[in-house]
């Protein structure tokens, strides 16, 4: 039996994603392998499902070392930017425009650039992702 979606739990924000990874007492060769395994994986995980999924789709998935914090990354909700930290983000940026969200769905509309405008329409039994 396929499983329903609930939009109304499907976290959505405008926060930019960022990650560190854990920082713990390793030699050089062992840290930067930790690095390049977790480091995409991890960006992904942080971002709003909606998102992760458009970039997975339009195999937009790089990322680079960010040195300070990204527009509209937000200290109150994201803690304080710790520049000493090994810290990711995408390399292209994305723009979430809208969210409407009702008992029975949430509509996203995210802007990416020359990729397009794409909109997600999630509902119990139905997702539709489209370029408008």
């Amino acid at each position: 039996m396929p499983s329903v979606i609930n939009p109304e739990t499907l976290y959505v924000d405008d926060i930019p994603a960022i990650w560190s990874p854990v920082q713990w007492e390793l030699t050089e060769e062992e840290r930067v392998q930790a690095v390049e395994e977790q480091a995409t994986a991890s960006l992904l995980w942080t971002m709003d499902a909606p998102e992760a999924i458009l970039r997975l789709l339009l195999d937009e998935t790089g990322i680079q070392r960010l040195y300070s914090p990204p527009k509209d990354y937000n200290p109150e909700e994201q803690g304080d930017w710790d520049k000493d930290l090994i810290t990711f983000g995408p390399e292209r940026p994305i723009k979430l425009e809208s969210v409407e969200r009702t008992p029975r769905s949430l509509d996203v509309v995210y802007d990416f650039g020359d990729r397009g405008r794409w909109e997600f329409i999630m509902e119990a039994e139905r997702v539709s992702i489209e370029r408008i």
